[in-house]
């Protein structure tokens, strides 16, 4: 739990930082952040790792530097602890512009009111994404994010054998069990997709790009990620806030 929420603090840290020490001169473009979202087994976590290890490796530390991933845990964390529900409520206050005020008032006003802890989490879902660096894997964050811009939304899908063998690795089960744990997430995640959002998590067109994970190696599929980043502040313009 330590480990995770010192996570969190160095995230907000940076943020606090980049809002303190930004020059008035100095307009930011863009705030890029990601999303994954996976069927069970097909390696959102180990892609995550990947991205990090990949903008670590690029020169231009300005832009791949001081990201954070947050999954369901660390999601749930923030939602949970008013001590940093507040701090992001506080820079969401501070440092953005309407726009996204208004774009995370209508994920509040429309999320259902019996499922208190997805609230909160769509809710952090959509201000990590409003203060950029962020990669988001899982929680809905393709479409909790929609709407904003800057963001590139990853599907990550690999054939069943591949599926049951990362699960049967990830979480230690035989091959019967894993089988049975990733029918119950795929279904669970596709309800959660269809109750808050009426979408289907399988629709491709929700995505900027689905990868198949069983074919294509995750440095690969991370370096494709980079490239995607660098497009998208290219194209936002030059000016962007250090």
């Amino acid at each position: 739990m330590k480990n995770r929420t010192d996570a969190i603090e160095r995230y907000l840290g940076a943020q606090i930082r980049t809002m303190k020490e930004r020059s008035p001169e100095v307009t930011l473009r863009a705030r890029p952040f990601v999303t994954i979202s996976r069927q069970a087994g097909a390696g959102g976590h180990a892609l995550a790792d990947a991205i990090m290890v990949a903008f670590g490796e690029e020169e231009d530390q300005t832009l791949f530097g001081g990201w954070q991933t947050f999954d369901r845990e660390l999601c749930e964390i923030v939602a949970e602890n008013p001590k940093y529900s507040s701090a992001f409520s506080a820079l969401l206050a501070e440092q953005y512009d309407t726009r996204t005020g208004d774009f995370i008032r209508q994920i509040l006003d429309a999320t259902i009111d019996q499922d208190v802890l997805a609230h909160e989490v769509f809710r952090v879902v959509g201000a990590v994404a409003s203060m950029g660096k962020s990669i988001i894997l899982g929680r809905g964050g393709n479409e909790a994010t929609r709407g904003l811009e800057h963001g590139f939304a990853v599907r990550l899908v690999a054939d069943e054998p591949v599926r049951i063998r990362g699960m049967m690795d990830h979480y230690g089960l035989d091959e019967a069990a894993a089988r049975h744990e990733a029918q119950r997430l795929d279904e669970s995640r596709a309800r959660l997709l269809k109750s808050h959002f009426g979408v289907d998590i399988d629709d491709p067109t929700r995505y900027d790009v689905t990868w198949n994970s069983g074919q294509a190696p995750l440095s690969l599929i991370a370096e494709s990620v980079v490239v995607a980043v660098r497009r998208m502040i290219a194209a936002a313009g030059p000016a962007l806030a250090r």
